[in-house]
């Protein structure tokens, strides 16, 4: 897995890292899944070091919008494009005949213009990031920092749960280099890199919280699975299978989901 990490960094970051001038072939793209989440935890360390040079130098409000504005440009807003895609493609108006409207919700997501409903889109879900950390950093440092560690790492569990079940919707695409083709040993790697953390914060954690608590680090990676295959279903009545701008879709709202399930775990633990 070890060296997969540098292709993966490669084609989820716009870092400058070694290398970058150099074509992969498609076999090391697939193969380069296996460190998804690993890149995730990465990005994550990013997001801290961000959070803690704002946080001396600008009110927290702002220095939680760097943090937002840090955790889209490391990514080149790669995802976000998808995301806008997809709701752009959800806008279109069916007309009862399926084959027909699967055709034209796919030619609308190929379409490089943004429409209405990407923008709000885009708008909703950093609005709603920024929110939940907000919330999050009024909470122990353990628990704030623990989130933005893992905030970018679940985003790429659930986007590599769904290229492991999923079908491609269309023969062409990035998308074709991951769904369907991302097998037991790629997943098997994300597994890994999203446990040990997850039981890593949970012992950290176990200080500040009940003891029952730590189930929640160990129930967390089955609700992002549960998650990823109702977005599977969903992309199969809606598009006829996923696609590379789904799968960023499937990582901005598991982002999402991560930070109100930390959310609602809190509130609980509290009660």
């Amino acid at each position: 897995m070890l060296k997969d990490i540098l292709p993966a960094a490669r084609f989820l970051t716009i870092l400058p890292l070694p290398g970058g001038g150099k074509l992969l072939a498609e076999r090391d793209i697939t193969r380069s899944a296996a460190a998804f989440t690993a890149v995730g935890l990465l990005q994550g360390v990013l997001l801290i070091v961000v959070e803690l040079v704002a946080g001396l130098l600008f009110h927290p409000d702002l220095a939680l919008w760097l943090v937002v504005l840090a955790l889209v440009l490391i990514s080149g807003g790669f995802h976000l494009d998808g995301l806008a895609d997809c709701f752009d493609a959800l806008a279109v108006k069916g007309s009862g005949e399926r084959e027909r409207d699967l055709s034209r919700r796919l030619e609308v997501m190929k379409d490089p213009a943004t429409g209405v409903m990407g923008v709000l889109a885009i708008f909703f879900v950093l609005v709603l990031k920024y929110f939940a950390l907000q919330s999050l950093s009024h909470s122990s440092y353990a628990i704030y920092y623990s989130s933005l560690l893992l905030l970018p790492a679940c985003g790429k569990w659930a986007m590599v749960t769904a290229m492991y079940r999923a079908q491609p919707a269309r023969p062409e695409g990035l998308g074709r280099l991951f769904i369907g083709a991302v097998g037991g040993r790629e997943l098997a790697w994300n597994v890994a890199a999203l446990l040990l953390p997850l039981l890593a914060v949970g012992w950290l954690l176990a200080g500040f919280l009940p003891a029952y608590s730590f189930l929640f680090y160990l129930l967390l990676p089955a609700g992002l699975y549960l998650f990823s295959r109702l977005a599977i279903a969903f992309g199969r009545q809606k598009f006829g299978g996923m696609s590379g701008d789904s799968l960023g879709a499937v990582n901005e709202l598991a982002e999402i989901l991560f930070l109100l399930l930390v959310l609602i775990w809190l509130r609980l633990s509290v009660w």
